[in-house]
């Protein structure tokens, strides 16, 4: 399943032919009620809803509280929940600390490389970190300290073929220039070695399949690394052995590979500590001084970079901080009571509880991840109105809205999210029509052919008649069920769960993923 991100601002700049053109001057319903008849989605499942704002009232809807496949669509809530959560300015600290004493260049006491879930973060701010520290000399461990839920982690909910995709990197403690690697850039201590059979029949049909899957893993113990380079096809159709050469690979256990790119950093620094290093989730003398500090850029452009790219790595990242998020437990943890669920799980049952503070229906939800890539992932267009509705706010002019992609100035503007995979296209944002009326539009298109390219010019159809269609009074209703999205919901907090939900249960479903290594 190859990810694919399209542009709507170029979309709707296309020049429609004569039977496809936006009727001028008619209202909403009429707009979308005729866009439905276009032949090319006849065959496929589609759901669209047009919320007014800031009222919160449906202008209109053809299977608005159906779930469908987001697609990418998914990071509009996981983005919102982490912005609403930390704020614009929130910014990931990665730091050296120390239980000892820094004199004179000599640590006396442990050197620990405290993680942050940082998605941006490069090798060359590590080195700079330690050229900060000013340490030369350890007496005491190097350690590399995680969140005692941490641990690296791929969704076992993404379809197979997405492992070993640079679009699909895998989540870790310690991130490194985005958990992609060079054969170039592996540490000069650790010995390579090419693999062309792991042993795995499901792996090396995918290193065989020409789909371009290529990924390299570490043995920590023998300081190995195996580098599968798939199969890769040239232009002409015929399998080229220089593709991949060189990279990019997926590193499969990025945490141990990363700690491994630390401890070279600190060789090239000169400073000489006892080795092997340490990683550790929690069983280490807890630290009193910052010896030195990385800071991220702030949140928003952090996000900004996820939403315009689609970045999956740094969803996933965003889905691992806001578990921690308001999580006051030092990485050393007093508690003996131990927690079996990943830091994923936990960042889906915490947006499950945002937004039932939200009042966004629990059965309009089900997430697996925090990206879209799980062909698991539901939601209803509904839903993804009402975070909108919300992250708009008041006066329509949340700075949310303003990492968004963005078509036009004004009136006829229209901010969005898109999301796209085979069978699937899916739109969520804010449009402000040639009326200056406001409102919040999904749209969500599942069981499409393989080539999904003729719904591009479809989606940009429809949005362009929006544009020029009005939202009147008597068209506008309450959301579907009766009740209007406006009313302040008390629902009770959504919980991630190990067992299939009872039918009607009426929590958000967030679900648990069994963490793989690899």
């Amino acid at each position: 399943m190859k990810k694919t991100v399209f542009s709507l601002a170029a979309l709707v700049s296309l020049s429609l032919s004569p039977a496809q053109s936006a009727p001028a001057a008619r209202d909403c319903a009429t707009s979308c009620k005729s866009w439905l008849t276009r032949a090319d989605i006849s065959h496929s499942r589609v759901g669209v809803e047009v919320m007014e704002l800031p009222s919160g009232k449906i202008a209109f809807e053809s299977s608005g509280s159906k779930r469908f496949t987001p697609a990418s669509t998914a990071k509009v809530i996981t983005t919102s929940c982490i912005y609403d959560l930390l704020g614009a300015n929130y910014v990931y600290r990665t730091r050296l600390l120390s239980n000892g004493v820094l004199d004179g260049g000599i640590l006396k006491g442990d050197l620990i490389l405290e993680t942050s879930q940082d998605p941006s973060l490069k090798r060359n701010d590590l080195v700079k970190l330690v050229r900060d520290a000013g340490v030369t000399q350890v007496e005491g461990k190097v350690y590399v300290a995680c969140p005692p839920d941490g641990h690296d982690n791929y969704a076992v909910s993404w379809l197979a073929e997405d492992f070993g995709q640079d679009w699909m990197p895998v989540s870790s403690n310690l991130v490194v220039d985005s958990n992609i690697a060079y054969v170039s850039g592996i540490p000069k201590q650790l010995r390579v070695t090419d693999t062309r059979s792991t042993g795995i029949a499901v792996l090396d049909t995918l290193a065989q399949s020409g789909i371009g899957s290529a990924w390299l893993s570490l043995d920590p113990n023998t300081n190995m690394v195996s580098v599968n380079r798939g199969t890769a096809y040239s232009s002409n159709g015929k399998i080229d052995a220089s593709i991949k050469r060189d990279g990019p690979f997926v590193v499969a256990n990025p945490d141990a590979y990363n700690a491994a790119i630390f401890q070279s950093i600190l060789n090239d620094q000169h400073v000489n500590a006892s080795y092997p290093m340490v990683t550790t989730f929690g069983s280490y003398k807890e630290a009193r001084t910052i010896l030195s500090e990385h800071v991220s850029k702030p949140l928003s452009q952090i996000i900004r970079l996820c939403l315009h790219e689609s970045d999956n790595l740094y969803a996933q990242q965003l889905l691992r901080t806001i578990a921690l998020a308001g999580d006051t437990r030092t990485t050393k943890s007093k508690s003996k009571r131990v927690d079996a669920r990943t830091l994923e799980e936990k960042g889906l049952n915490r947006i499950g509880e945002w937004l039932s503070s939200l009042g966004v229906p629990g059965r309009e939800v089900v997430m697996f991840d925090g990206c879209g890539l799980s062909r698991k992932d539901c939601l209803t267009p509904h839903a993804l109105n009402l975070v909108l509705k919300h992250m708009s706010g008041e006066g329509l002019d949340g700075p949310y809205l303003d990492l968004l992609k963005a078509t036009g100035e004004g009136a006829s503007s229209f901010r969005f999210k898109t999301g796209a995979m085979d069978t699937v296209r899916a739109i969520s944002g804010i449009l402000i029509n040639n009326y200056n009326q406001k409102e919040a539009v999904t749209i969500m298109i599942n069981g499409h052919t393989p080539s999904v390219k003729d719904l591009r010019i479809a989606l940009s159809d429809l949005i362009e008649r929006l544009k020029n269609s009005s939202i009147s009074r008597s068209e506008s209703a309450p959301p579907s069920g009766g009740a209007t999205s406006n009313a302040v919901a008390v629902p009770t907090p959504v919980r991630t769960h190990t067992q299939p939900q009872k039918r009607g249960s009426g929590r958000s479903q967030v679900h648990r993923t069994t963490k793989r290594r690899h």
